[in-house]
């Protein structure tokens, strides 16, 4: 399910308008807007702030925004990062922006992966 209609019917199950998601957000509604008519696609802390407000697992709100990789495997291990094995497939794009942009995307969820790792590790130490 595409990213705009997962965002529509979520926000349709907890009965809000997209002005009370846009307000949760601290965004407008006609960003909020664009979102779900894939005009345009959320930074990625708005779509871990989606995710929290949602109640829903962040990899369950993106997974088929990253169709080549496979998360079921993942796991935390003692180097404080999030390991996991992927599955790529052969994905023959036309636009080397395109790449790009995907690419800087990806290296950006790593980034985000690895801090929530390294923040539950502290959180469960602290117990």
């Amino acid at each position: 399910m595409s990213l705009d209609t997962k965002l529509r019917k979520l926000r349709e199950q907890k009965g809000w308008s997209q002005m009370d998601v846009a307000h949760q957000l601290d965004i407008s509604q006609s960003a909020y807007n664009k979102w779900e008519a894939e005009q345009a696609k959320p930074t990625l802390p708005n779509l871990q702030k989606l995710a929290e407000i949602f109640e829903v697992d962040f990899l369950d709100l993106i997974h088929a925004q990253v169709p080549n990789i496979d998360m079921s495997n993942a796991k935390f291990e003692n180097s404080q990062s999030l390991i996991f094995e992927s599955t790529i497939n052969t994905i023959n794009y036309s636009s080397p922006e395109l790449i790009t942009k995907i690419l800087d995307n990806q290296e950006q969820m790593t980034k985000l992966m690895e801090n929530q790792s390294k923040l539950i590790e502290i959180l469960l130490k602290k117990d």
